[in-house]
């Protein structure tokens, strides 16, 4: 992990969020960086191994959440996923049978988000969006994944081992 802790890019991220780049900061977001995928505290904690506990894990990704280094992602796999927030701007489609998921982008979020604005009263800008579809694969409608929707837990069970 030497190389990953002296990342430019996550040190000055971190400086520029009023945080000092300290090993465990640096560790978590080189596993997202790795990784390139939402993931789940556990799958954080998997992946430092014994480098560091549980508890300064779910620290670390409270304080990379409250500065926006990172975002929470509803999967609806019954506990949260995080991914870099600095990432290119997308979304995720989420299949219900087989939990498969894609990323998308290009989805014309920003003239939605426009819209938005114009119609409001109240509001003179919009700093953050959480935007997931959810619908059925192609393997999935040609009867090649399961023959119904699954529990959440089950999607979360096959979403980890992909």
């Amino acid at each position: 992990m030497g190389i990953m802790r002296k990342n430019p890019e996550f040190q000055s991220l971190l400086r520029k969020s009023g945080y000092k780049a300290t090993s465990s900061r640096m560790m978590i977001l080189a596993v997202f960086r790795r990784l390139r995928h939402p993931l789940s505290a556990q799958e954080i904690i998997d992946s430092v191994g014994k480098a560091m506990d549980q508890a300064t894990v779910y620290r670390t990704l409270t304080a990379l959440k409250t500065k926006g280094i990172i975002r929470q992602v509803d999967l609806r796999h019954n506990h949260a996923h995080f991914e870099l927030a600095n990432a290119k701007e997308h979304h995720h489609l989420i299949c219900l049978r087989c939990g498969r998921i894609e990323d998308i982008s290009g989805c014309g979020i920003e003239e939605l988000q426009s819209g938005i604005l114009r119609k409001t009263k109240h509001f003179s800008e919009i700093r953050q969006h959480s935007l997931e579809f959810y619908g059925i694969c192609k393997s999935c409608a040609r009867g090649g994944g399961m023959s119904s929707d699954l529990h959440a837990s089950r999607i979360a069970e096959l979403y980890h081992s992909r």
